[in-house]
């Protein structure tokens, strides 16, 4: 959840998805994709790690490209996370813009959420963590929409496995003062501090689904989407 880097356009990292998720509305702008639980091999999966990976080394510095293994951003909690990716309708192949991964500590998963380790928060079981926020649209307009629908997926996975009390994230202070404004239940846990890891000054949140879900089309309407895997949900009209 790094801010960008203006020297580096959105345009330099925002990677070609070798997919068609737009086969079933070829005449909508954008589309929201459940790319499911754990690691994936799919050209969808890939574009989600290579956004991941050109924003966080190329426009934020968060990571150093040469100490990556495989070259691409992936960590431990991949496979126990969910994740969502948003694709924009673009000749001659789309291209991913935004993304967002739910970390899952689930059933008997003992291991702490990057939050418990960074600010020691004990979130015990039966907790997630919003993880790996990234969206890479130039227009304000886009942009907001295109995390009102990842907040959309999100909610709607963390109410299907019953974790609406403990969802906590670790995000930079414009990033939580966005989510404010866009009436999301933000409360913070702990106040700014430097994170070596993320490379900037970062406040862990605790967030509340079911008070955001009413400024994201009420929580009646979130509960029916799907979030299963390869689920898609289109909007907007293609140039």
């Amino acid at each position: 959840m790094a801010t960008s880097n203006l020297r580096v356009s959105n345009a330099d990292v925002i990677p070609a998805v070798h997919a068609h998720p737009f086969a079933p509305s070829p005449d909508s702008r954008f589309a929201i994709v459940a790319l499911g639980r754990g690691l994936r091999a799919n050209p969808l999966y890939t574009a989600y790690l290579e956004l991941r990976t050109r924003v966080y080394t190329t426009q934020t510095g968060m990571l150093d490209a040469d100490a990556l293994e495989y070259g691409v951003d992936i960590d431990d909690d991949d496979e126990r996370s969910v994740a969502f990716l948003v694709v924009k309708n673009r000749f001659p192949e789309p291209v991913a813009v935004a993304c967002v991964r739910v970390i899952e500590r689930l059933g008997s998963d003992n291991r702490p959420l990057p939050a418990d380790a960074l600010y020691s928060l004990d979130t015990g079981g039966g907790s997630v963590e919003v993880s790996r926020y990234i969206g890479r649209l130039d227009d304000a307009k886009e942009q907001a929409r295109a995390l009102a629908e990842l907040l959309r997926s999100t909610i709607a996975r963390i109410r299907q496995v019953g974790a609406d009390d403990d969802v906590y994230a670790i995000v930079e202070r414009p990033l939580e003062r966005v989510l404010r404004i866009m009436g999301v239940g933000v409360a913070r846990i702990a106040e700014p501090t430097w994170l070596e890891e993320y490379q900037g000054v970062n406040v862990a949140i605790q967030l509340d689904p079911v008070a955001s879900a009413e400024n994201l089309g009420g929580l009646d309407e979130i509960d029916e989407l799907d979030v299963s895997e390869g689920a898609v949900r289109f909007w907007g009209t293609a140039e």
